[in-house]
C-alpha cells in the first residue's frame, strides 16, 4: 500500500468524453504513481495517508536514530508488548520500538499492522479480510471475479481506499452477509450519455443478493457508500437525514461532478457523496460548500461506533469544521465579499 488516499481521486477522473480512450487514464496512473514512489521516501506516512501513531498526541515519541516510534507511559517508561490506543491496537518489541509496515508474529500468532502501527482487524489488507481478532478470514475476501487475477496495484490501491471506511460499518456489511467482487477484465457496467458526456460507471451494488460489485478500485468507496446509504436507511422514503443531503445538493454539485442523470438518483448520489466526503482534499471543499451535508455524512459514518468512538471522532470533526469555517471566511475577505457572504456561480443559476 503506497499511495496516499488525499486527492486521489480527483486525478483519476471519472469523466470520458466520447472519443477517448485508456491511454490518457493510463498517462494520469503513471504520474501519480510516480509522484507518490517519490514522496514515500520523503514522508513514509504520506503514502498511506494516514495520521501518525496515537493521532499525534502527547506520550509518542519517533526516534531519529532508530526510525522507530516509542510510547512513554505515565512512568516515563518505554511501553512494550500491546497497546490499545483510540481504540488502536500497536505492539512494541523488548525495546519498546513500535512495529508497523507489515506481518509481526506475537506469541506464535500473525498479525499484519500497517505502516502507523495500527494492527489490522475488520479491515482489508490486499484484497484479505482480517476479523475481529485480528486474523485473517479467507471467506471474506474479495471475490475477484474472471481468469485474470489482481495484481499488485489493485491490491495496494484497493486497501488505501478500504482503510478510510469505519471498521464498524466493514464488521456490519460482513455482518450483514455482503460480499465484494472485483470484475477485473470487465471495463465497466454502463456508459449512459449525459450533459456532461459519457459518464463511466465502475460499480455495481445489488441489494437484493448482497453484493457490491466493481470493475476499477478506484470505484469501490462509492460503492461501499451505496451500502451504507441502504444499511442506514437513507433511501427510505421520508428519511430525515437524506432530507438534508437532498436540500443540499445544489451546494455540493460542483464538488461531486454529478450528471444530471444522477442527480435524482438517491442512491448514486450518495455513494458519491460517501466517497467524496472520505477524499481529504474533496473533503475540504465540501465543507466550505456545505457543513450540513458534511454534518450528516460524519454522523451517517460513525452510527455503527460505540459512544466513546463517536464522542472522540465528533471532537475531531468539529476541528475540521472550525477549520474550514475560517478558511472559508478568510476566502471570501480576500475575494472582497465580507464575511458571511456566499459568492454566486453559474452553478446557482
Amino acid at each position: 500500500m503506497f499511495l496516499k488516499r488525499e486527492g486521489f481521486s480527483s486525478l483519476f477522473c471519472k469523466y470520458k468524453m466520447a472519443g477517448e480512450g485508456e491511454k490518457a487514464v493510463g498517462k494520469d496512473r503513471l504520474f501519480v504513481i510516480m509522484l507518490a514512489i517519490f514522496l514515500c521516501f520523503t514522508d513514509p506516512l504520506f503514502c498511506f495517508g494516514m495520521e501518525g501513531p496515537g493521532d499525534g498526541e502527547p506520550g509518542w515519541y519517533y526516534g531519529q536514530d532508530n526510525y522507530h516510534w516509542s510510547y512513554y507511559d505515565k512512568d516515563q517508561k518505554r511501553h512494550t508488548g500491546w497497546l490499545n490506543y483510540n481504540g488502536e491496537w500497536y505492539w512494541f518489541n523488548s525495546e519498546g520500538w513500535m512495529t508497523g509496515g507489515g506481518i509481526t508474529v506475537v506469541d506464535g500468532v500473525s498479525y499484519y499492522f500497517f505502516i502507523n502501527g495500527h494492527m489490522a482487524w475488520n479491515q482489508y489488507v490486499g484484497m484479505k479480510f482480517y476479523d475481529q481478532d485480528g486474523q485473517h478470514d479467507p471467506k471474506q475476501d474479495v471475490r475477484v471475479i474472471g481468469k485474470e487475477k489482481a495484481d499488485g496495484e489493485d491490491k495496494d490501491l484497493f486497501s488505501d481506499f478500504m482503510y478510510q471506511i469505519p471498521r464498524s460499518w466493514i464488521s456490519r456489511f460482513v455482518e450483514d452477509g455482503w460480499e465484494l467482487m472485483f470484475y477485473k477484465q470487465k471495463k465497466y457496467f454502463s456508459a449512459p450519455r449525459t450533459n456532461k458526456g459519457i459518464y463511466y460507471v465502475y460499480h455495481s451494488v445489488d441489494t437484493r443478493y448482497k453484493k457490491v460489485k466493481f470493475t476499477d478500485v478506484d470505484s469501490v468507496l462509492q460503492g461501499f457508500g451505496e451500502y451504507v446509504g441502504y444499511a442506514s436507511g437513507c433511501y427510505e422514503e421520508g428519511n430525515s437525514r437524506m432530507e438534508i443531503l437532498w436540500e443540499e445538493q445544489p451546494a455540493v454539485l460542483s464538488v461531486l461532478g454529478l450528471p444530471d442523470k444522477y442527480q435524482g438518483d438517491a442512491q448514486f448520489y450518495f455513494g458519491k457523496l460517501f466517497a467524496a466526503y472520505l477524499d481529504g482534499d474533496t473533503k475540504k471543499e465540501l465543507l466550505q460548500a456545505s457543513f450540513r451535508a458534511c454534518q450528516v455524512m460524519e454522523e451517517i459514518l460513525h452510527l455503527q461506533d460505540d459512544a466513546e468512538t463517536r464522542e472522540r471522532l465528533q471532537k475531531k470533526a468539529e476541528e475540521e469544521q472550525k477549520e474550514a469555517r475560517e478558511r472559508a471566511h478568510k476566502l471570501a475577505e480576500q475575494e472582497g465579499q465580507g464575511p458571511g457572504v456566499e459568492k454566486i456561480t453559474d452553478d446557482h443559476n
